[in-house]
């Protein structure tokens, strides 16, 4: 698939992430214990064959390139094609959350305009979901459309963040909506264009350039091909803290944890070699996720943790994501809480959130 490069925009922001994204992009909030959000839509493109992948990064990059390197994990330090950090615009217009900042494009033009991108795919980076994106392409091709945008049918778009997609009989887009009810069509963030016609689009648009790509799709309907493809898997996407646990404790569900991680496509990360974790006597561990390097003397009830997260004796942890290197002391009680990297819980401390607003404790901090 050398006629195909690909684009990630990481300068995604809303407000609703609190302490998560203070000083990194929502692209690199840690996840499933040992991920970060990129490496969903990262390793689809790997998986589906794109060689060139572009990431746009805001302000915060330094986590970006912290986390994605060279790209060796994901197979992408080679001569020929790779990984490509892009300079990126800082925020985007509020209509469509600004994920797809018109500027970004036009400041890479270079990128974009690759003698071998034919077709870039361009996908945001706060949604989780494992997909082939071959059958997407083949079927953009064949069909002559100069965008084919990626849906997911749902019956409860009231609970969904938009923006959704109107679309005709023929599966043809006639309309974009950012709030509806009931079933809808549902934009996963992830459209492939013609490299030509983006091209054209950023020629056309350049005095407009802090606008949204989504809004000038909106402005285009009419007069330009665009084809949609339904994607009937899993597809959770993290926008505020309650998305971010929410998704997060989707993974104790099997069903969910299977269809992500063990399908054949492996979601690929960066490698951090740590011994297997140590289950002390007296401690009790339920419908959790434990990554390598914990040492867990409490209970865990229905929680996600990081690696080499310790576990205090008689602590208890429900319903919380603790993330890398964070430490529950002795005696200490926590439910529906949020624990960034290195944070220390002091002895018989009682921390508790609830299921929409999680307590969320920063990163490095004591309590």
């Amino acid at each position: 698939m050398n006629k195909v490069i690909g684009l990630i925009t990481t300068n995604y922001t809303n407000g609703h992430f609190g302490p998560l994204a203070q000083n990194r992009p929502a692209a690199t909030i840690p996840f499933g214990g040992r991920y970060r959000l990129v490496d969903f839509p990262l390793s689809n493109m790997v998986h589906s064959g794109v060689r060139s992948v572009g990431i746009t990064t805001s302000h915060c990059y330094r986590s970006i390139i912290d986390h994605l390197g060279d790209g060796k994990y994901w197979s992408l330090d080679r001569k020929s094609g790779g990984l490509f950090f892009l300079p990126g615009s800082i925020y985007g217009l509020k209509r469509f959350e600004g994920k797809f900042l018109l500027r970004d494009f036009i400041d890479n033009r270079p990128y974009l305009a690759r003698a071998n991108g034919h077709l870039v795919v361009v996908s945001a980076s706060n949604k989780i979901y494992n997909m082939d994106l071959q059958p997407l392409i083949r079927q953009h091709r064949q069909s002559g459309a100069q965008i084919t945008m990626v849906y997911k049918e749902i019956a409860d778009a009231h609970m969904k963040q938009g923006p959704f997609l109107d679309l005709g009989q023929d599966g043809r887009l006639v309309g974009i909506r950012r709030q509806t009810a009931g079933h809808a069509a549902w934009f996963m963030d992830c459209f492939v264009i013609n490299q030509e016609d983006l091209l054209a689009l950023m020629d056309w648009y350049e005095t407009m350039s802090y606008v949204d790509l989504m809004e000038i799709i909106y402005e285009n309907i009419i007069d330009m091909k665009i084809d949609s493809y339904r994607f009937d898997g899993y597809v959770g996407a993290v926008d505020s803290t309650y998305d971010y646990m929410r998704c997060s404790l989707d993974l104790l569900k099997p069903e969910i944890s299977d269809e992500l991680f063990n399908n054949g496509r492996k979601i690929f990360t960066k490698v951090q070699d740590s011994p297997p974790s140590k289950y002390r006597s007296g401690s009790h561990v339920s419908n959790s996720l434990i990554a390598n390097g914990c040492v867990i003397e409490g209970t865990v009830e229905n929680s996600i943790l990081s690696r080499s997260v310790r576990i205090g004796r008689g602590a208890v942890v429900k319903n919380c994501v603790i993330m890398q290197q964070s430490n529950i002391k002795t005696g200490a009680f926590m439910e529906n809480v949020i624990c960034d990297k290195f944070v220390r819980i002091n002895e018989d401390t009682r921390l508790s959130g609830n299921r929409y607003t999680p307590l969320v404790i920063e990163k490095s901090k004591e309590v």
